[in-house]
Formats: structure tokens, sequence, C-alpha cells
């Protein structure tokens, strides 16, 4: 079984070489060029019942914050942008590849303006949004400081920076320590090879190099996921002043909810209390969410 580097955990992901930050750039958009015509129809969030979740916080922020501006980090073929548009006058999104920002559905009553540029050193006008998002995206930096910073700068005084479904290192290192051939129950078998084979699929379906997939979701492949303890001392140290966070999809959550073994609407009435319940567990339940999540206030 194939194990990563531990010196490159996220505890420590500060100052990386700008030969590896550009080697992830580089690897992001050689990657995602070639997954944009499949991108929607391949990742998970995309299914209704999370954008059902993401819309229900993002509208939350929207309300609290009195929002008008948005500004998406990392915004690949308009996954935020789509979920923002009814409930936002103007929304910028930025992304690296082009080949995902063509993607991107501009139309509704939302002004939208989409910017091919790396979000570390995007120069976003100074308290121009009340919301800054990244969804499923810091994975694919080598170090997610500037990033943060670019959030920071970008929102006035009391906006909410939001950043979701992105590794939690805890289910990581514990699916990384199990055989491939261990004779576990399917729910299991599937995640170890979605967390630990998944560039050999991506090199299989796509002739994508497995180095190269590798380094496009650095923060996963190599860097192992986030510690909430890392991600909080780093966006403080970028000037928030308050970090709130949340973990989400247990292990087997999506499972249970396309099981088919109850009406729909029981499946994630189900999915609810479940995922309720180890929430209050927290922090003894860690390693049995997916992923996890954000909300910073500057």
């Amino acid at each position: 079984m194939r194990r990563r580097n531990s010196e490159n955990s996220s505890s420590v992901r500060n100052n990386v070489p700008s030969s590896i930050n550009q080697k992830v750039i580089d690897a992001n958009v050689a990657v995602h060029t070639r997954l944009a015509a499949q991108y929607q129809s391949c990742e998970p969030h995309f299914r209704p019942e999370n954008v059902a979740k993401v819309e229900q916080r993002l509208a939350a922020l929207v309300a609290e914050t009195r929002a008008e501006s948005l500004l998406d980090l990392g915004c690949g073929t308009g996954f935020m942008i789509a979920i923002a548009k009814p409930h936002l006058r103007r929304i910028t999104g930025v992304d690296v590849t082009p080949a995902m920002l063509e993607r991107v559905d501009r139309s509704g009553p939302a002004k939208i303006e989409l910017v091919n540029h790396d979000t570390g050193t995007y120069p976003a006008a100074p308290g121009a949004y009340q919301v800054v998002t990244a969804y499923s995206f810091l994975h694919h930096l080598a170090e997610v400081g500037p990033t943060f910073r670019t959030a920071h700068r970008a929102l006035a005084p009391g906006g909410k920076f939001y950043a979701d479904l992105d590794p939690n290192f805890y289910f990581w290192d514990e699916i990384r320590r199990l055989k491939r051939d261990g004779g576990h129950d399917p729910i299991v078998a599937r995640e170890i090879e979605a967390v630990t084979f998944k560039d050999e699929e991506i090199e299989a379906k796509f002739g994508v190099p497995r180095e190269t997939f590798n380094h496009a979701e650095y923060g996963k492949d190599i860097a192992g996921g986030f510690e909430e303890n890392a991600l909080r001392s780093q966006l403080l140290g970028a000037g928030f002043s308050r970090v709130e966070f949340h973990y989400h999809w247990f292990l087997g959550e999506g499972a249970l909810i396309n099981s088919g073994a109850a009406p729909r609407e029981e499946l994630l009435r189900q999915a609810r209390t479940v995922s309720e319940a180890l929430a209050k567990a927290l922090p003894v339940s860690r390693a049995m969410f997916k992923y996890l999540g954000f909300v910073a206030t500057k």
C-alpha cells in the first residue's frame, strides 16, 4: 500500500518552494483541461443532495452579511456560481484553467465576471465583497496561506469566507492504513479506492499521468488532507477574527442516501440523524467524516 511523506502533512505546509507551487499550478491546468468536459458528471458534489446542503449554508451567509457581491476562488466550471447567482447581484469567479472557465453558465440575474488567475496572487479589490467562497478547492493548492490572504483582503469588515468539501486528514489517514485486498465491507473498499488509488482510475479513464494528477490534488494525495488546528492557525494568521469548522459526509452516507431501501426523503432524514449524532461526538468521531469545511469571519 502506498504512503505519503509525513513531512508534507497539512500542519507544516508553509513556505513551499516556488518551483513546487508552479508545478502544482501547471498540474491543475493540465488535469482540469483534460477533465473539463466531464467534470460535472464525474464529481459527486454536483449531486442534488449535496447542492441542497451547500445552498442552505450559502443562503444563511448571504442573509447574515446582507451580501450583494461574492468572490468565488477556484470556481472551476461554476458549481458555487450556479448556486449563488439567484441570491446575489455580482459574482466574480477566479480559476487558473481557461477550459473550466469556458464552461461556467453566466446566464441569470447576477452580473458574473470570470478571471483566469492564480488565487494566491489574485489582486482582489480590498473590501469589495461580503462573501468569499472556495468550494472543494483548497486541496488543489500547494499552500493555502496566500489564498487565505486573498480572501481576507477581498472581504469587507464582518464578511465571511466559506470553504468546504476539502479532505479531512483524520479520515484520509485511517483509510490509507487499510489494505486494498483486506476483505473489507464494500463501503470501506470503495473509500480505499477513492482515497488511495484514485490516480490509477484517472490515468485509466483519461490518460492523465499519476504524478500529474497527484500534484493537481496536492492537499489530498501528497499532504494527506487538512487538520482543523493547522487551518485555524493559518486563517487567524491571515487576519480572520473567528473560524468555525464543520465536518460532513460520514463514511457510508452516500451509500445510505442512494440505497433505495426506503423513500428518498426518509433516507435523507436517516442520514441527517446519523450525521448529527456523530457531530455531537466530535472530536472523538472526527475520523468518521470524509470532509471538513469552515466559515471564517473578517
